[in-house]
């Protein structure tokens, strides 16, 4: 045999499994570069489909001579047509196939359109194979479908439609996936380990939400998992896929799995189970990390009777004799290089995967990816427990705090015999110090991040006490590192409860720690913990000094260790200057460290996450929503493989910025992250409560007080009343625990001053004053406001303070428009309308056009218009506000449409009455009438009462006197028709305005 047939013989198994389309496409490649292997491989295949019976008897060298005996005896004899696809072209339901782009064992797979002329939409619609209309075939499609219409997972090609055809057969619409296989986009990339494993565990999400839904995939492998440009992996094709159940026999089903991805049980016994989907994705992981298969495979082996399964080799052993080829297209030198970095945990996992028992294997998908992320985080993984000095060594790698092992280790290998003794063992001194911080640590605190956060949860003031008592009764007295950047960890954790102080005292001490021991802070992780509990305290100036003063430290050094720490510090320097009001050197900072740390070695995606974190809050301080969405987004789908909880601060960024423009998709999100964090780190963790407040927000105003004041005491518990994260809640959640304005303020106040006093975060202070001023000029309805006038000073000076930072304050601006436009005296309407003027500048910065902001401001516009006299615009600016937005929405944001629906309604039938359009009034009232009383709640009465008051005024059954949406303090407008007087006199609307505009930070 000569290495073209080697060769061709090794790829055969790859390409015989793959879908013709992708197999003529990837033949067409190596034709153009490896011609005479494209031969040989073309021969095997030919040879295969022409006669499977006995290809298992001969040599490679005879099937080719075979085919090249049968190609010259055929050679002048032309192929017959291809019969055409009656499909194409005809209508299934609402779709239009296009063309046929995936053939199967039973069905076959068209692009199709939507053409119904309701909307634009591609789809990929199944069929039955024409010629296989069995019964069984048409049961398996069905099944089919009917577990897929189960499934709604982001990792899953998702049913859009289904039916049955005029001959009765059944068929379906999947959302159109467009992408490649996952190890062709792979190749294509030369991506590295690291990240195809990023992609594995996205692939292993899907596959263990399906199990947990009860469906099996049963046919996974590279071309049922495309990848599309933006890096989604998408689990396609369901075909064999089952219920959960008692193991079934393969006579029973239709069609067998691809037998190169399929557990012994099943090719022998055609048993299936999560244990068999588990195999397959071993096997995949063998085939996208090193390009191998898990076990030596011989032509078509699994078409032999009785053919058993060998035992599988490690992915290291698989690469022997594997071509440098197979390594270049995963980023390494050799293949010899890419068998080192395969060898230890990562193969042990995939091992594991692939046991030939099914009981040897793990026990379910969501362990294996589990433990993929542990290799990812570099933290022990259970199939290869290692030594306790690697645990160690894996322990310090995820802590560089703890580094100074590492130089311990390295010198006493390199001292003489009588110095390496003394090194040797006070190296092992260090290591089982540092083993047991890293016990400690893991089971309370977790992993500290640049953000402060560990990745395992901690909920009480009192954990925290008693990590700290466990850490100083370690035997640490000689080793000062390890326990200097122990106390620094422990300072973060004391910061996020809110108590700076104690932090600061525990981040001093490790600093004095290495002063007397003489020892330089490589890795800054002390630096970096002072600079952030200043800008905590809001010492601010002596944060700028340290960080400065850091930097140009490190300025001289460019290795690893200090390109990470110019990153940590510089963060902490962007927070000084953002507190300090330099707002765009911050972002210009932030700008540069993403810079850095996108050019660090692969393997620091969660360092960039972090990053694009600080920057989203930048962008969200700003108001630039779009772009703060945008980080956060990028953010969360780099945590994602690696640290569920990073994934869910990034999402907590991505709602936080969705919330402050009211964009519609808000309310899932916050519910998502309120689900993520309590699966993550418990429903009694504060990061959960404070994913409530996201959620009560959105439930104004039917947010039930005893929820929020459970919200509320699981916060003051953690945090301390005295917090700055409990007075913001307080802020938030003060309109679910009273009934009245007069009531709130006071809850209000104490929220301004607990935030005063903490000078932590401006911007949580601005949100509470913004929130006091609400109060203060009411926005319950329930009586005369508490004082208007303090409230409307309070406003004015809010938006000077913001613009003196650097920040816009378009929130503050809506709050003091609204007020001053439905309730301000003429001659507040100029400022009124110079204010109005400047936020309706920025709007297209700040909001997309169907965010209720931007609709409320366009709704402010005609309210001032009409109040200035100007009634034909302003009606017909009503009647294009009402044209242009959407009826339905969700949550808070349709509260806000809603309420600006009614206000259009509400004026266009005013107008229509003052001309004399008394018909066309009381069509225009009873629509408003009609939405008030569906959309508005209980608490919001009043204002359903006041409509339903219009409308029967103009149907003449309350007299000739109009009231215009009559106040609790008797107050209110008549309205006669006039003619000729188009001045009628503007009366105050309703009060209700929803107290939730702009009070997130």
């Amino acid at each position: 045999m000569n290495a073209n047939a080697a060769r061709a013989l090794r790829l055969f198994d790859e390409f015989v499994e793959l879908p013709a389309a992708e197999r003529e496409r990837r033949l067409a490649a190596l034709a153009a570069a490896e011609p005479e292997l494209h031969a040989a491989l073309r021969a095997l295949l030919q040879a295969d489909a022409d006669d499977d019976a006995g290809v298992l008897d001969r040599s490679p060298a005879r099937i080719l001579a075979d085919h090249r005996d049968r190609a010259a005896a055929t050679a002048s004899t032309p192929a017959p047509p291809a019969a055409a696809d009656l499909r194409v072209g005809a209508r299934l339901g609402a779709w239009r196939i296009d063309r046929e782009i995936g053939r199967g064992r039973m069905g076959t797979v068209y692009q199709a359109h939507r053409d119904d002329g309701e909307y634009q939409q591609r789809v990929a619609l199944k069929c039955v194979r024409a010629e296989l209309d069995s019964p069984q075939a048409l049961a398996a499609l069905r099944e089919e479908r009917n577990l897929l219409a189960r499934l709604d997972h982001t990792g899953i090609a998702a049913l859009v439609d289904g039916g049955v055809d005029d001959a009765g057969r059944p068929w379906f619409a999947l959302r159109y996936v467009e992408g490649e296989p996952i190890d062709a986009w792979c190749d294509r990339r030369r991506l590295g380990v690291a990240a195809r494993v990023d992609l594995l565990l996205q692939v292993c999400d899907a596959v263990a939400y399906a199990h947990a839904q009860g469906v099996l995939h049963r046919d996974l492998k590279p071309s049922n998992v495309l990848v599309t440009g933006d890096g989604r992996a998408q689990l396609l094709d369901f075909g064999l896929s089952a219920q959960i159940g008692p193991l079934r026999e393969a006579a029973a089903q239709p069609a067998a799995p691809t037998p190169h991805y399929a557990a012994p049980e099943a090719r022998e016994r055609g048993a299936q189970g999560p244990a068999t989907d588990l195999y397959a994705l071993g096997v995949l992981t063998y085939r996208l990390l090193a390009g191998q298969w898990p076990t030596p495979l011989h032509s078509l082996r699994e078409l032999a009777p009785g053919a058993g399964a060998d035992a599988p080799m490690t992915m290291a052993l698989s690469l022997e004799d594997a071509p440098d080829a197979v390594a270049h297209a995963r980023g390494a030198a050799s293949a010899a290089a890419l068998a080192r970095q395969l060898r230890g945990d990562v193969s042990a996992v995939a091992l594991k995967a692939v046991a030939v028992r099914a009981q040897d294997r793990y026990a379910s998908v969501a362990e294996f990816a589990d433990e993929l992320r542990r290799w990812r985080q570099r933290r022990p993984v259970r199939a290869l427990p290692g030594s306790w000095l690697s645990r160690t060594r894996k322990w310090l790698r995820r802590h560089p705090a703890a580094a100074g092992l590492g130089a311990a280790l390295i010198v006493a290998a390199a001292a003489g015999l009588g110095v390496a003794g003394w090194q040797h063992r006070q190296a092992q001194r260090e290591a089982e110090a540092g083993e047991q911080v890293g016990r400690l640590f893991a089971s309370t605190l977790g992993t500290a991040t640049l953000s402060g956060l560990g990745s395992t949860r901690f909920s009480s003031r009192a954990l925290l006490e008693r990590t700290e008592r466990e850490l100083r009764a370690l035997p640490l007295g000689d080793q000062p590192t390890l326990n200097a950047h122990a106390l620094a960890t422990l300072a973060r954790s004391y910061a996020q409860i809110g108590d700076y102080r104690r932090g600061e005292d525990l981040a001093d001490q490790a600093q004095r720690l290495l002063d007397r021991a003489g020892i330089v802070d490589e890795e800054n992780l002390i630096t970096a913990t002072r600079l952030s509990l200043l800008n905590r305290r809001g010492r601010y100036d002596e944060a700028l000094a340290l960080a400065r003063q850091r930097l140009q430290e490190l300025s001289s050094r460019d290795d690893e260790v200090a390109r990470e720490s110019r990153i940590a510090v510089g963060a902490e320097l962007a927070r000084t200057q953002w507190a300090r009001g330099e707002t765009l050197a911050a972002l210009t900072g932030a700008d540069d460290l993403l810079a850095r740390a996108e050019a660090l070695p692969r393997g620091h995606h969660e360092l960039i996450a972090q990053v694009l974190i600080l920057r989203s809050d930048f962008l969200r301080g700003l108001s630039r929503y779009k772009a703060a969405e945008d980080d956060a987004q990028r953010a969360l789908e780099l945590a994602r493989p690696l640290n569920p909880v990073l994934e869910d601060d990034a999402l907590e960024r991505l709602v936080d910025s969705q919330r402050a423009r009211l964009s519609p998709q808000y309310p899932a999100n916050a519910e998502l992250l309120l689900e993520r964090r309590r699966r993550s780190l418990g429903a009694t963790h504060p990061k959960s409560a404070q994913a409530e407040v996201y959620v009560g927000l959105n439930r104004y105003p039917n947010l039930p007080r005893a929820d929020a004041a459970r919200t509320l005491a699981r916060l003051e518990s953690a945090y301390g009343r005295d917090s700055a994260v409990y007075a913001l809640a307080l802020s938030r959640m003060a309109f679910a625990l009273v009934d009245t304005d007069e009531a709130e303020v006071p809850l209000q106040r104490e929220a301004v001053a607990i935030l005063a006093r903490d000078r932590s975060n401006q911007e949580m202070l601005f949100i509470a004053q913004l929130s006091l001023a609400q109060a203060l000029i009411g926005r319950k309805m329930q009586g005369p406001p508490p004082n208007e006038r303090e409230g409307v000073a309070l406003l004015r000076r809010l938006i000077a303070a913001r613009h003196r930072a650097g920040l816009q304050a378009p929130r503050e601006q809506y709050v003091l428009i609204n007020y001053l436009a439905r309730y301000g005296s003429d001659a507040q309407l100029a400022l009124a309308r110079a204010t109005l003027d400047q936020a309706l500048r920025s709007a297209p910065q700040l909001y997309s056009p169907a965010d209720a902001e931007w609709t409320s401001l366009r709704m402010l516009d005609n309210l001032v218009r009409y109040r200035q006299g100007q009634r034909a615009e302003a009606d017909a600016g009503f009647e294009r506000l009402l044209r242009e937005t959407p009826p339905d929405g969700l949550g808070l944001s349709q509260s806000r449409i809603d309420m600006c629906r009614i206000v259009a309604l509400l004026y266009r039938g005013r107008y229509a009455f003052e001309t004399c359009r008394t018909p066309q009034a009381i069509s225009l009232l009873r629509q408003a009438e009609a939405l008030a009383q569906a959309r508005m709640s209980p608490r919001d009465r009043t204002q359903a009462d006041a409509v339903e008051a219009l409308s029967n005024a103009l149907a003449g059954r309350q007299g000739s006197r109009l009231p215009f949406m009559v106040r609790d303090d008797g107050h209110g407008a008549l309205l006669a028709c006039r003619p000729h007087d188009r001045r009628a006199r503007s009366a105050a609307p309703h009060r209700g305005e929803d107290p939730r505009a702009g009070d997130t930070p």
